[in-house]
């Protein structure tokens, strides 16, 4: 990000505070039913965050989302990024997770955290996480995108 010699401008502070802009995932893996999902994003030069929030109803179902990308990652031969998971099985029990998203992927991945070595799984049964209406999901990660 070079900034030698910019006159800093309305249009460069524009370019640095970029504003959440919401966009339609296409979600695998879970069926909302009548739940919802939020899905948002905000990229300032190559760097983007996107974040969701997914709320289970009384007939959703399946297990850990996998959902589309606002925008492809950079290619950049393998690069990798995580980013954090919050889950309310809407039963009071809080659960933590990961996200996923390797460079070649055109989607990002979620799992919970599961047994005492801290593994991860997509599978809420082997997770031991039985989710009920009211429950949610929520997490962001952040990746390189090409611009």
């Amino acid at each position: 990000m070079a900034f030698a010699g910019r006159t800093i401008n309305d249009a460069l502070l524009t370019e640095l505070a970029a504003e959440w802009t919401p966009y339609t995932a296409t979600l695998t893996g879970t069926a909302i039913g009548n739940g919802s999902v939020q899905t948002r994003y905000q990229q300032v030069r190559d760097r983007l965050l996107l974040a969701f929030t997914l709320n289970w109803g009384s007939g959703s179902s399946g297990n850990m989302p996998v959902f589309s990308l606002p925008k492809p990652p950079a290619a950049l031969g393998g690069m990798r990024w995580s980013g954090a998971l919050m889950i309310n099985r809407g039963a009071g029990t809080w659960r933590s997770g990961v996200m996923y998203l390797g460079d070649s992927s055109s989607t990002v991945n979620t799992y919970a955290l599961y047994g005492s070595n801290g593994e991860v799984t997509s599978n809420l049964t082997t997770a031991g996480i039985t989710m009920v209406a009211g429950g949610w999901m929520t997490g962001q990660i952040e990746y390189e995108v090409d611009v």
